[in-house]
């Protein structure tokens, strides 16, 4: 019985790891935005996420009702509102931005067929069709919202010249 109980819970344990280990995400339009297999979006649950990536260590809570997750190890941070999910972000070159985890993101991440790591700038964005972006202000750039369409607004830090970190934030 013990024996069986230690094999059930390594293998739980060794799944969550794994999940947790290959991440995708990858931003093909306007609202078609995939964590793993999962379409992400404004109505997406905390459950959902969790199931994907395992349990978050809770970073900040706001009276609001807005949570801030971090997946320290690897570099991932959640925003949730009232469990329905605000922003996913991705750390690459921790630029001193405690909303984010210190650690790098691993996994991949792809935005319209370009793909983006730790050695990423912002000459990557010219590479990316059918998005428009502006920086406003030095380091900080935005995807230009399309009129008249619902949009994930995708947000980008750099510094130095390397990518600091990315994030996509529902609306």
């Amino acid at each position: 019985m013990i024996k069986n109980l230690f094999i059930t819970v390594s293998i739980l344990f060794s799944s969550v790891l794994i999940a947790q280990s290959d991440v995708k995400i990858e931003f093909k339009s306007e609202t078609n935005v995939t964590l793993n297999n999962l379409k992400i979006d404004k109505n997406t649950t905390f459950d959902e996420i969790k199931k994907i990536l395992g349990e978050p260590k809770v970073y900040k809570e706001y009276a609001s009702g807005k949570v801030n997750y971090h997946y320290a190890e690897n570099g991932i941070t959640l925003q949730t509102m009232n469990g329905k999910l605000l922003l996913l972000g991705f750390n690459y070159n921790w630029d001193g931005d405690k909303t984010f985890p210190e650690s790098t993101f691993k996994g991949e991440l792809v935005i319209n067929g370009v793909s983006f790591d730790q050695n990423s700038n912002q000459k990557n964005l010219e590479k990316i069709e059918n998005i428009d972006f502006m920086e406003v202000m030095p380091g900080f750039v935005f995807s230009k919202p399309k009129a008249g369409k619902k949009n994930t607004l995708i947000v980008l830090g750099f510094k130095n010249d390397k990518v600091t970190q990315i994030g996509f934030e529902f609306h």
